[in-house]
């Protein structure tokens, strides 16, 4: 429980792409068919049943992502073997897991953090099939890493990695093993595509998950290179899978064959090709879970050094262990807690903050719950729940993004759809300098907003309502 009090106590982002979707999907249109977005469809469905059961309310959204880091919270604690580790894991471990959720751009409504308990979950599992040997804890570790991956496709660079560490490092390594892996890991996704399409008649789930996404050129249309201040801060939390490798080392622990380093280095697989603090939080769980093993054993470092003393080269590997440990704590400590400290009792950014709030109002004096909207560029998707409007096509795709108008003929369609609707109120802001402002004023629909369209109130000099130009002016 105390897990997921950090998605209801602070400052919380409700991202428009995961929330407006969801909320479309309760109106009636279809994913994939009539909401185009190329993430796989569990978090936006779970997001639509959670809005369609206790209403679209910043309660609900912070739910949603609390569900997830409670969950994630209780795994840490179920993975203590004693009542006293429990209790340290409770007075530890939580708190560090909140600290890392913010240190990671959180808390949020987003797949990544979201996905924070899948890879922690998987990582006790294949443990204890390391140490049992059964394989019902591989088949099911490996079907909650095929789970993740209809939350976000990018999440197959955890099980990439399980099955890697399975061949090169697990003692039960084995055809066999590799195989139960592999296909645990790609039945989520394949079940996904053909129950689906049997379902719906459609192939659009397959074009925006798979092949927009993976075989098109969609990463290099939204690549971001990391900048040199990221990276720094990216590295820090990592630390603590380098010192739990040297403490244990230094005390000849017998050497744990754990997926644990494997599977929170291929977070940043998630992190390619938008780069971003938020893009590695699924390993955020894994990272406290080896920040939490490390600190274990620094009594019995001490107690070691204290009766007989170890070997120089262990007792430095020792030093070495326990400070990168205790480096990685301070680092959440000094560079999440001021942070949780302002966010404390904060809004919901993109739901009702003073900004948000402002938007709104300004949309609901236009419009009206049922009736239509259309938004460009500003300033947030959040208005469509917000006012309860809907979209004049019968369908929704976000037309801040260019590299989703240039596909299945979206761009001609967004156009098509204001065409002779002059009782559609546009909310339109100019694109922003740099290469995505570029390519949207390439867009069909940009050309027909500036050209067919005319103004009805400024609001600032970006931004302003429209209304499409009746026939014959």
């Amino acid at each position: 429980m105390g897990g997921a009090l950090p998605a209801f106590l602070l400052a919380f982002v409700a991202w428009p792409e995961i929330v407006t979707p969801a909320w479309f999907v309760t109106q009636g249109y279809r994913l994939y068919d009539a909401i185009f977005f190329p993430h796989t469809p569990l978090l936006i469905l779970g997001t639509a049943a959670a809005g369609e059961l206790a209403g679209f309310s910043a309660t609900v959204l912070r739910a949603v992502a609390g569900l997830s880091s409670g969950f994630a919270a209780a795994l840490l604690v179920a993975a203590a073997r004693t009542p006293r580790t429990r209790l340290a894991v409770l007075l530890l471990g939580v708190p560090l897991l909140a600290l890392q959720g913010v240190y990671f751009d959180g808390p949020a409504l987003w797949p990544e953090p979201f996905l924070a308990p899948f890879p922690l979950g998987a990582v006790l599992l294949l443990e204890r099939w390391e140490r049992r040997g059964r394989p019902g804890d591989l088949a099911l570790g490996a079907l909650v890493l095929g789970l993740g991956v209809l939350v976000k496709q990018t999440f197959a660079w955890f099980g990439l990695a399980a099955l890697l560490w399975l061949v090169l490092g697990s003692r039960r390594r084995s055809r066999r093993s590799a195989a139960i892996l592999a296909a645990g890991v790609a039945a989520p996704y394949l079940a996904f595509a053909l129950v689906w399409g049997a379902a719906f008649g459609t192939t659009g789930h397959v074009r925006w998950t798979l092949v927009h996404v993976v075989l098109g050129d969609h990463a290099g249309e939204i690549a971001s290179l990391p900048d040199l201040a990221l990276a720094n801060e990216a590295v820090a939390p990592y630390l603590a899978l380098l010192a739990l490798g040297f403490l244990r080392t230094a005390l000849s622990r017998r050497r744990l064959r754990s997926p644990l380093a494997p599977l929170a280095l291929a977070a940043f697989g998630m992190a390619w090709p938008r780069w971003g603090l938020l893009h590695l939080a699924a390993a955020q769980g894994l990272l406290v879970l080896a920040t939490l093993r490390g600190l274990r054993l620094l009594p019995v470092l001490a107690r070691r050094l204290s009766r007989r003393g170890i070997p120089r080269r262990r007792g430095l590997l020792a030093a070495v262990g326990a400070g990168l440990a205790l480096t990685s704590a301070s680092v959440a400590l000094v560079g999440a807690g001021p942070l949780l400290l302002d966010a404390v009792g904060g809004p919901t950014r993109f739901w009702d903050d003073d900004w948000t709030r402002t938007w709104t109002a300004r949309a609901r004096a236009r419009t009206r719950p049922g009736g239509p909207l259309f938004v460009h560029e500003a300033p947030h998707e959040t208005l469509y729940p917000l006012t309860g409007t809907v979209t004049p096509g019968g369908f929704y795709v976000n037309p801040s993004f260019w590299y989703y108008l240039n596909k299945d003929g979206l761009d001609e369609r967004l156009a098509s759809s204001l065409r002779g609707r002059p009782d559609v109120p546009i909310l339109f802001r100019e694109p922003p300098e740099g290469r995505d402002g570029d390519e949207l004023r390439g867009t069909r629909t940009y050309r027909f907003l500036k050209e067919e369209t005319d103004v009805t109130e400024t609001v600032d000099s970006l931004t302003s309502w429209r209304r499409v130009r009746p026939p014959g002016r």
